[in-house]
């Protein structure tokens, strides 16, 4: 139903290469996960195939694409600028009379008001947005589905229908997702796109098995060839040091034999032949033997030496009789103690007023002498001039030092020289997750202030960064839905209602294994 053939990407921007002779199809059935690193292709592969004519302002490629007849469904990160100033009611209006509107609206809880909404759909939140486009999607009842990222901005209910229609449709869905659990169960297929040594050199890799698995055969292979690769790197220098030994007896031989003996000297004649005979079959032996390989996801977060919060010292104690936007009162009775070294997630539905009580939480602790704190915002600009370069937002006035301990730190977060210094704007929304992490590594905080901290960061990166937040000793207050955070990382989940913070079971956020 679709098939590529021998594609290659290159980045006009840099001339790096995304993707290097990439061949896959999708057929009936299939659930097609493409993973890799941030900035590694996957949204150029996705768009070159569904936007061929946007992807040609910032990429070239050669290959073959073939989807003809089928009707592609697209469902794209970023709203696409054709979008812009569409309302609501403008993109529901064709599907008026069709009975699957209203139920996909109850299903995703978008209400009249956004679902006729006459306001433009960028000015609806980001997870009203991204339901929106998940329905109207589905009622154009595409051949084939092609999703990036499309469990961005949404709640944990919303989460879980995306997750339930991936895998029940039976129509092809080739997908970008950072979320592990729901990559564990609907990925039947991977593509795995990777930059490897110092992201100078694209590789990629079709498997046919689900997520998990193929993720443990990714590992193993490579630590077994690595093990071969010097197991045979030591044999050969073992074996080229006695060549050495001999052909430099040989050498020795050989000068100082005495002109009065020509048999010997032709004996020694015949042995230095052999022993550069010898010297080239190891020669071909090494072209020949197997080679290490690289894997981009070995990425450096480390959290374990910042400054540490006492057991049970009082971070935040906030009791608000209304939580409140404008005059919108979003909910009532929110009652909020945190105690260090706590790590807490804060869940609730789109639009309950998560980010905005986080926010409020950031005003409170600015003034306090006896915490520095990290604020991870959602909206970027809020963090960074994005004409900047992340070299110069994380040292832009210190000296030489400072610089290359900050070049330092990016390298070990796989940003390759030309991402340091190139404007903050051009980077993936994953490495801009990373250059705030080294910011915070940087500002050394106690308190981290996150709002969906791992939305962005692929399903190679999230496990070594939860594993940092896990070791983190300070305290933690976090607004997320992905459910391998919540049920690896957090010490207590709460969810905000209408009527308050509520205590979560752990239990829901139950992994394949659970």
């Amino acid at each position: 139903m679709l098939q590529v053939s021998n594609l290659t990407v290159t980045q006009n921007r840099d001339q790096r290469t995304l993707i290097s002779d990439l061949s896959f199809s999708l057929q009936r059935g299939d659930k097609l996960a493409v993973i890799g690193a941030e900035g590694n292709g996957k949204t150029a592969l996705l768009r070159i195939i569904c936007e061929p004519e946007l992807a040609s302002t910032y990429l070239s490629w050669k290959g073959h694409i073939d989807h003809t007849p089928h009707h592609l469904g697209y469902v794209s990160q970023e709203i696409p600028p054709r979008l812009y100033n569409k309302t609501a009611e403008e993109l529901t209006r064709p599907y008026i009379s069709d009975g699957d509107l209203y139920r996909l609206a109850d299903e995703f809880k978008l209400s009249d008001n956004i679902l006729f909404s006459r306001r433009a759909i960028q000015s609806l939140s980001g997870g009203e947005r991204m339901k929106l486009r998940l329905l109207l999607v589905r009622l154009e009842r595409p051949d084939i589905f092609i999703l990036d990222e499309p469990i961005n901005d949404l709640d944990l209910e919303s989460i879980q229908l995306v997750e339930s229609f991936i895998a029940e449709c039976p129509a092809p869905v080739l997908f970008v997702s950072h979320d592990e659990t729901l990559l564990e169960r609907t990925a039947n297929k991977i593509l795995h796109i990777e930059q490897i040594w110092r992201r100078t050199e694209a590789r990629a890799t079709y498997s046919g098995l689900g997520f998990r698995e193929y993720m443990s055969k990714f590992v193993y292979d490579i630590d077994r060839q690595n093990r071969l690769a010097a197991k045979e790197e030591k044999d050969f220098r073992k074996k080229m040091r006695r060549h050495l030994e001999i052909q430099d007896k040989v050498h020795r031989a050989q000068e100082n034999i005495s002109r009065a003996d020509p048999a010997g000297a032709r004996l020694l004649k015949k042995k230095m032949h052999s022993v550069k005979s010898t010297g080239r079959r190891l020669e071909r032996e090494r072209a020949d033997a197997t080679q290490r390989t690289d894997r981009e996801d070995d990425v450096d977060f480390f959290l374990a030496d910042m400054p540490h919060v006492p057991n049970g010292k009082e971070v935040i104690n906030l009791n608000l009789p209304f939580l409140k936007i404008g005059e919108k009162i979003l909910s009532r009775n929110v009652e909020l103690l945190v105690k260090g070294p706590e790590r807490i997630a804060i869940t609730g539905e789109n639009g309950c007023g998560k980010s905005t009580l986080l926010r409020l939480i950031v005003s409170e602790l600015r003034g306090r002498n006896d915490l520095q704190i990290f604020y991870l915002p959602q909206e970027w600009h809020e963090l960074f001039d994005a004409r900047s370069s992340a070299i110069d937002y994380l040292a832009s006035e210190g000296p030489a030092s400072v610089r290359q301990e900050a070049a330092n730190l990016l390298g070990s977060l796989n940003f390759a020289r030309e991402e340091m210094i190139r404007s903050i704007e051009t980077l993936s929304g994953g490495q801009k997750v990373k250059l705030a992490f080294a910011k915070m590594r940087l500002t050394r905080p106690s308190v981290l202030l996150l709002d969906e901290p791992s939305r962005h960061l692929s399903p190679l990166s999230n496990p070594a960064f939860r594993e940092s937040i896990a070791t983190y000793p300070g305290c933690v207050i976090s607004i997320s839905h992905d459910r391998a955070f919540l049920r690896e990382v957090c010490t207590r989940v709460l969810r905000l209602t209408k009527e308050g913070l509520r205590e979560e079971d752990r239990r829901l956020y139950a992994g394949e294994d659970d």
